[in-house]
């Protein structure tokens, strides 16, 4: 007995000291003495390895104090390798993982785990597990009922994580680029599949622009991908059916798979969201006038739902704004992209003010010869006299003709503003200088991207400032193209998904990647972000680039498939679309504007965010702040009637119980309700309100068993916690 007390004793200290994941493998490895009659499922969360011996090993992290002794550990094969301040890093044979808990010096201490994929990490951020738990929710969401239609190429449609045989979940793919039909009813063009057995045996979409791609796939996993067999990789609502759109570069084919895809969600009695993991800068108005983005306005008030990314040019000094005085031309070295052709040179004047003042400018270029430091001149174009193409050359000073072309605008018929689109041909042995005047008092925005030979390419180049050329550099604003730039799409920019370390919460920081807002005509986009750095999903098996390192994989029906990490806002606009779908779950009769006023208003905010719920303000690059899915959806329950609650109210959780000082209450509403505590005989020992998830001080009541009531529309829940 003495023994038995002395073992427990010492195993006690050990469990103070260490992570729970770390006391269960600990545990696990006393009861079975051996490593293989272990649990293979326990097993199987820890990477562990084996020496030359046989031994198995697992990595260990532990905070050190100044006693700490790893030469001592040296005799039990444990090997420290690395040091940084108080934090080690060691190799522990898994037998001798208990002489932790005992050795001097060690704090705390955790096992290793299996790095997890980054759509794990993002549903740690967006609080997207809570969800699927049903954690204060009135039951668990997932998605079901709802149809996300998504725009984009490179879909495989046998990828075990969105379509499987005996689960079918694509109701229906048209691909633009196939061309032998039958095309969808009342379109004259492409092929439609309409069932399971037609999706199954096509395939995957057809080669297009980008070849046999795999951005679609993507997307789609991240939206509500099924996951690995062993539950990795989930995406945000695993429980919809999609409607997949492979679709010709051009808006009007891209309004005709909106059009296919609402047509479809009706005859289904569905709600839709549509995914758009995709922009354009070149020939969009880029202040949400333009048709595409006047259509998407007047779907929205149908009630489909549009998530757009809001762009990957954060990194990027491409944008200039400039106000001109007197005998001023603006000057730029507008620098080549890396793999283009040449360089696109957009320049947006004002709305027309009328005839007591002048919004028309002049644009042109210059060729700057690297080597003689000769400077030959374009035309100036002015936007009073339209152009609508011209294609020429220039003769350089050197002998060298370069190619160009320009289109001028005087108003677009959207908005007004006069338009120049300048390309110019790239030539290695030149530098091209942007070049642009107006009268005193006129202002121009200019961006500069690159050309690439499919002519879709969309990332923006820097500006760059030289004093000896009269030149100035760029910024990174005003950075949201097209249709992220409509009005009521919800534009999303990306950030590093949040993620526990060592028990550790770490906060995730914007990517360096995501573009600056506002519109070009001051509207603030982007409106929220979602996690969109190394997001992990599925890759299609049908694409011909080999360049995709697989981080997961799954052998089903005599065919490999991956999942893979891809970042950019093409990422964190899915996110963005599961969690919309979530909302619809929870709350179909969901307005466009209650959606997006729900995501907004509930926004996460923390110490790379800033307060912006707090100051009522709207950050160029976050938005609102990071979405918060949990929030979000009980923001959508809260919407719904009396009647329509009650059926399904959500539990009320008070945790930890056994507590010390304090309880956290989830409520599974964003709205104040009075909440009491009483004692076990009927005594009311505190009244206060709570909302969502509320911390409440109970550091005064006695020890023993109390219980929580929590007053909402539709009357009291109860929930029993114990005070230690």
């Amino acid at each position: 007995m003495f023994f038995l007390f002395a073992f427990s004793t010492l195993f006690a200290v050990a469990q103070n000291k260490s992570t729970i994941e770390t006391r269960a493998l600990m545990q696990s490895y006393s009861k079975a003495k051996s490593v293989d009659k272990m649990s293979k499922k326990l097993l199987d969360r820890y990477p562990i390895r084996y020496d030359k011996n046989g031994n198995a090993i697992i990595g260990v992290t532990a905070k050190v104090t100044p006693g700490f002794d790893a030469a001592a550990l040296g005799q039990y094969g444990i090997k420290v390798t690395s040091r940084v301040a108080s934090i080690v890093a060691m190799q522990v044979p898994l037998a001798q993982l208990s002489v932790l808990g005992t050795a001097a010096g060690i704090e705390t201490y955790s096992v290793a785990h299996r790095v997890a994929p980054m759509m794990d990490r993002a549903k740690v951020d967006t609080r997207t597990d809570s969800v699927h738990a049903g954690l204060g929710l009135p039951m668990p969401f997932n998605g079901e009922g709802v149809l996300i239609g998504i725009t984009d190429w490179g879909f495989d449609y046998t990828h075990p994580n969105i379509n499987r045989k005996n689960n079918p979940r694509i109701e229906r793919a048209w691909d633009h680029f196939k061309l032998s039909g039958p095309a969808p009813e009342g379109f004259n063009y492409g092929t439609e599949y309409k069932t399971a057995t037609e999706i199954m045996n096509a395939k995957g979409d057809t080669s297009n622009l980008y070849g046999y791609g795999t951005h679609g796939t993507h997307v789609a996993g991240i939206c509500g991908g099924l996951g690995t067999a062993d539950g990795h990789a989930v995406g945000q609502a695993p429980g919809v059916h999609y409607l997949l759109g492979s679709w010709y570069l051009d808006e009007p084919s891209w309004l005709d798979q909106v059009s296919w895809m609402y047509r479809a969600a009706k005859e289904a009695g569905k709600r839709l969201v549509i995914n758009s993991s995709w922009g354009m800068y070149t020939f969009s108005n880029l202040d949400g006038t333009s048709l595409l983005s006047q259509a998407i306005n007047s779907y929205s008030d149908s009630g489909i739902v549009f998530v757009t990314s809001a762009g990957n040019n954060g990194d990027a000094k491409f944008h200039l704004r400039h106000i001109f005085g007197n005998d001023d031309t603006l000057r730029s070295i507008a620098s080549y992209f890396s793999s283009g052709v040449g360089q696109g040179l957009i320049y947006w004047g004002e709305p027309s003010c009328g005839s007591t003042c002048s919004n028309q400018f002049s644009a042109a270029f210059a060729l700057k010869n690297n080597i003689t430091g000769n400077i030959s001149y374009s035309p100036f174009y002015s936007t009073a006299n339209e152009i609508a193409f011209l294609d020429s050359t220039i003769v350089t000073k050197d002998g060298d003709t370069i190619g160009y072309d320009i289109m001028v605008e005087q108003a677009n018929p959207n908005d007004g503003r006069p338009h120049v689109l300048l390309n110019v041909s790239r030539s290695n042995k030149y530098t091209i200088l942007m070049l642009c005047t107006a009268d005193s008092g006129v202002m121009v925005n200019v961006w500069n991207v690159g050309m690439v030979t499919n002519h879709a390419g969309n990332t923006g180049n820097d500006f760059v400032g030289e004093q000896n050329l009269n030149c100035i550099a760029g910024d990174y604003y005003y950075g949201i193209g097209e249709p992220a730039c409509a009005e009521k799409t919800i534009s999303v920019a990306a950030h590093s998904a949040d993620y526990y370390y060592n028990d550790t919460y770490m906060y995730g920081n914007i990517a360096y990647f995501s573009s600056y807002g506002p519109t070009l005509d001051g509207r603030n986009k982007p409106e929220i972000s979602a996690p969109g750095y190394d997001v992990i999903s599925s890759i299609s098996s049908w694409t011909n680039t080999s360049s995709y390192q697989a981080s997961l994989s799954s052998f089903s029906g005599g065919r490999n498939y991956i999942w893979a990490s891809l970042s950019g806002t093409s990422m964190s606009s899915p996110n963005v679309s599961g969690i919309v779908a979530l909302m619809l779950q929870a709350n179909p009769g969901l307005t466009v504007e209650q959606i997006r006023d729900i995501i907004f208003s509930t926004a996460r905010n923390d110490m790379y965010t800033g307060p912006l719920q707090e100051l009522d303000s709207i950050s160029p690059r976050w938005g609102h702040g990071k979405i918060d899915a949990l929030k979000a959806v009980g923001a959508a329950y809260d919407l719904l009637s009396i009647e329509e609650a009650a059926k399904i109210r959500p539990n009320l959780v008070v945790y930890p119980s056994p507590a010390n000082n304090n309880v956290t209450v989830l409520t599974g509403s964003n709205a104040l309700q009075q909440a009491e505590i009483y004692s076990i005989d009927g005594r009311r020992m505190m009244q206060f309100q709570v909302n969502g998830e509320s911390t409440v001080d109970i550091s005064s009541l006695s020890k023993g068993i109390y219980f929580m009531h929590v007053q909402d529309r539709a009357g009291i829940r109860t929930a029993k916690f114990v005070k230690m």
